[in-house]
């Protein structure tokens, strides 16, 4: 790779939660900035969950940015959904409809279980028929006796649903949202070409170790996130997807940015603000295998190409000049806050 420069095609994040209200006008630039498009993630509260939800907050989006970014669109499957709001969806521009089993993570409560998912299977019916997408994020809060898993253990107990619900569609394109696990991984490997994954950059950067100490207690809230970070041998099946060239890997940031305060609670919010440094690790991680090809392959390509979307027309570049990641963004402290990284974007 080009020690000088590196100038790809501006890239997609096919999982981004860009927040409402003044939050979104503060964090927003983030993504418009670096990304063409991004899959806004509807696990707002209150959700989105129907295509006039998401119109509006579309709307929203759109009013905050004036750059040509566009927002890809989603609503949250919930135990209200039915395959007319589905088609109501679809037809005002929704792509995606989101899963998040219920309680797993922020604002699920109005999920499916995932032993209930089978119930829904009309209403992926109609997301199949309609060719948008099914994006899940894939963790089971408990195993097979009903006993509470802990966060490490909970997206390996996930597969199982998962395998079902890709023997039984065979025309559904499905996301398993930020794989953390070798076991994912392997399996995502495995599947049809209509499985793939996202990955995100700090599943690729942190282990267990870098958030809870040996109690299972969190001692570094910037870095909890779900699903958890994972052993150092899970840490490296995430960097290996990302470089494979393997198109069923794609990049999703997941990046949830909180207010401090909400993360330096006794139990912390989940999410890490890693959009101002994604772009900046993902050069290092890619130059580091001498493939420009890679990067803009993972960034930019194979995830439009799942979507179906065209490729973007406009570039970004990076040089290789350090700069220090701040300690905070009006109020959000970003992942490697204070940390020296060695690629910028530049305009």
């Amino acid at each position: 790779m080009d020690a000088k420069i590196i100038r790809i095609r501006k890239g997609d994040d096919f999982h981004c939660h860009l927040r409402q209200g003044d939050i979104l006008k503060k964090v927003l630039p983030f993504t418009t900035r670096h990304f063409s498009r991004a899959v806004a993630m509807p696990n707002t509260l209150p959700a989105i969950v129907t295509g006039d939800d998401a119109v509006r907050y579309r709307e929203e989006i759109m009013a905050a940015c004036d750059n040509g970014f566009r927002p890809i669109m989603s609503i949250m499957l919930t135990k209200n959904t039915t395959p007319q709001i589905i088609r109501e969806a679809a037809a005002k521009g929704v792509t995606v409809l989101k899963y998040i089993p219920k309680g797993v993570s922020t604002n699920s409560d109005e999920s499916v279980s995932l032993e209930d998912l089978p119930d829904f299977y009309p209403v992926l019916q109609a997301v199949q028929e309609y060719r948008m997408v099914f994006s899940g994020h894939w963790e089971s809060l408990y195993d097979t006796d009903g006993d509470e898993l802990p966060e490490i253990k909970r997206e390996e107990a996930a597969i199982p649903f998962l395998k079902r619900l890709v023997r039984q569609f065979s025309g559904l394109k499905i996301v398993v949202e930020h794989a953390s696990t070798y076991r994912m991984i392997e399996y995502v490997k495995q599947c049809p070409a209509n499985v793939a994954a996202t990955l995100t950059i700090h599943h690729a950067i942190l282990s267990y170790d870098d958030v809870c100490n040996e109690s299972g207690e969190v001692y570094s809230p910037h870095h909890y996130c779900k699903p958890i970070a994972k052993s150092y041998f899970d840490k490296r099946a995430v960097i290996a997807a990302m470089v494979s060239g393997n198109p069923k890997f794609f990049f999703g940031s997941d990046s949830a940015p909180h207010i401090a305060s909400a993360k330096q609670k006794k139990q912390p919010a989940a999410g890490i603000f890693s959009k101002p440094v994604a772009l900046s690790l993902l050069a290092r991680m890619f130059q580091g295998c001498g493939t420009r090809e890679g990067l803009e392959n993972f960034y930019s390509k194979f995830g439009a190409d799942h979507y179906g979307l065209p490729y973007n027309k406009d570039t970004i570049s990076l040089v290789p000049e350090e700069w220090t990641v701040p300690q905070d963004y009006n109020g959000f402290v970003p992942l490697l806050a204070g940390m020296t990284l060695h690629w910028k974007v530049v305009d």
